[in-house]
């Protein structure tokens, strides 16, 4: 019996026709829009369009794999499965460190690619409903699909509306997770620009790397630049560029970054040629960049260049009638996506209430995740929580992340998920995977990442 359509578009890159055939039989009778291409460069133009999903091989003629994973993410946000040899798994982790979202190795087993698939796609629609729309049951505490009741967050409503439609820069600042790419991606939203919405982290990449990945670089620039490249900003001709965490960048790139503001034009590295650019600078920080400018760390110039428009975004503790609203909309959109948590028990919200939430939004997303896993039945209870929460923590006594950063809590609380579901399955990472609503491959990575003792009796 076929399944219902399901309209997904699925771009498959497969240079072996009976694989490719294979995949595309077994998926199109899942309901979902297939096309089969032999090399990247062949669905060069196929990916650019309405996709929803592509597969592709490690070995390709042409671009490999890799490559055409990191050309991907730069282009769009479509997920990748990458497809490779049971002896290659090293180029499998890699392209994931490029931001593939998983993996299978060769030969494919079709019940397991079904399953990913279907969380993959799964995941992609709820992150577009997410983004775009007013849910009805959270009428008035959602703009755009950013949840917030409290009169804190009505004013940075307001305020994105004033600005969306003018092309002033705009600085977002707030602390670490309380949602400035969010409030940024509004601001593209409302604006009249049709171009691409691109992210740059500025904390993330190396100097050295951050000048080539805003500015794009000629053939021939230095070690490894085997042809010419298009920066970030060329990248984000007619739409939105955010430069996230703006305080990391280094006062030499600060002047370069001025220059390519205020005349809208870039210069490669390698050349003396200019490219005119057409885009909007939204920029975000966790930093008091006035502190930075006195210590002669940051731009003044650069900093008025900037902040043409300033939004501040408080932290959660300061607008706690969001909280409730949050809970209550996460477990609402984990439900659909999950067709399993969809309420939690008084005593729990209240724990959640009154938690300090240091790390914000982002921190209580992935609690109340956490919970969801953990949770056996269909209500969350305070057993369901984190152990530093059950408690009652107060703003003071919070202590289990307090001298780490954001990156390292974050990772201490994924290895945690990740031994908590080996615990209730035994050891068998098969069974912690499908608790986890995970694939097993991605359990593997996980475990060799945190270097998970796979041999104690659990």
């Amino acid at each position: 019996m076929k399944t219902q359509t399901v309209n997904e578009r699925i771009i498959i890159i497969e240079d072996d026709p009976g694989v490719r055939f294979f995949l595309e039989e077994a998926l199109k009778g899942e309901g979902y829009t297939v096309n089969g291409f032999v090399s990247y460069e062949d669905a060069a133009d196929a990916v650019r369009k309405d996709v929803d999903l592509v597969i592709l091989d490690i070995s390709l003629p042409g671009m490999d794999g890799l490559s055409a994973t990191s050309d991907l993410k730069q282009k769009t946000d479509v997920p990748i499965l990458i497809m490779t040899a049971y002896g290659t798994k090293k180029n499998a982790l890699e392209a994931i460190k490029r931001g593939a979202t998983d993996f299978f190795i060769k030969p494919i087993l079709l019940d397991e690619l079904k399953v990913v698939v279907k969380r993959v796609l799964g995941t992609r629609h709820l992150k577009k409903e997410v983004e775009i729309l007013k849910e009805k049951e959270f009428e008035g505490n959602t703009f755009y699909g950013v949840v917030g009741k409290s009169p804190q967050m009505k004013e940075i409503f307001r305020e994105v509306e004033k600005v969306a439609g003018k092309d002033l820069t705009v600085l977002v600042t707030g602390e670490t997770g309380v949602g400035k790419e969010e409030v940024a991606k509004l601001v593209h939203q409302l604006s009249k620009r049709k171009g691409e919405f691109i992210v740059v982290n500025c904390a993330s990449i190396p100097d050295n790397l951050l000048e080539s990945e805003l500015f794009g670089y000629e053939k021939g620039a230095f070690t490894g630049a085997l042809q010419q490249k298009q920066g970030k900003f060329e990248a984000a001709n007619r739409g939105t560029i955010v430069l996230d965490e703006i305080g990391e960048m280094t006062p030499y790139l600060q002047a370069k970054l001025l220059r390519a503001v205020e005349k809208q034009e870039v210069e490669h590295l390698g050349s003396t040629k200019t490219y005119k650019v057409d885009i909007r600078v939204v920029s975000t920080t966790n930093r008091v960049l006035e502190n930075e400018i006195k210590e002669g760390k940051f731009r003044e110039d650069l900093y008025f260049r900037l902040s043409q428009m300033r939004i501040h975004v408080p932290p959660l503790r300061e607008r706690r009638e969001d909280i409730a609203v949050l809970i209550d909309y996460v477990l609402h959109r984990i439900g659909k996506e999950a067709e399993g948590i969809k309420a939690i028990s008084g005593e729990a919200k209240g724990v959640l209430m009154s938690y300090s939430w240091p790390g914000n939004v982002r921190e209580l997303i992935g609690t109340i995740r956490r919970a969801a896993i953990m949770c056996d039945g269909d209500v969350i209870t305070v057993d369901d929580l984190p152990l530093h929460l059950r408690g009652g923590l107060t703003l003071t006594t919070h202590q289990a992340y307090s001298d780490k950063s954001l990156d390292d809590a974050i990772s201490e609380l994924e290895k945690g998920m990740i031994v908590d579901a080996l615990k209730r399955a035994q050891g068998s990472q098969a069974k912690a995977a499908k608790l986890l609503g995970i694939s097993e491959r991605s359990i593997w990575y996980r475990v060799k990442k945190y270097d998970i003792d796979m041999d104690i009796k659990w």
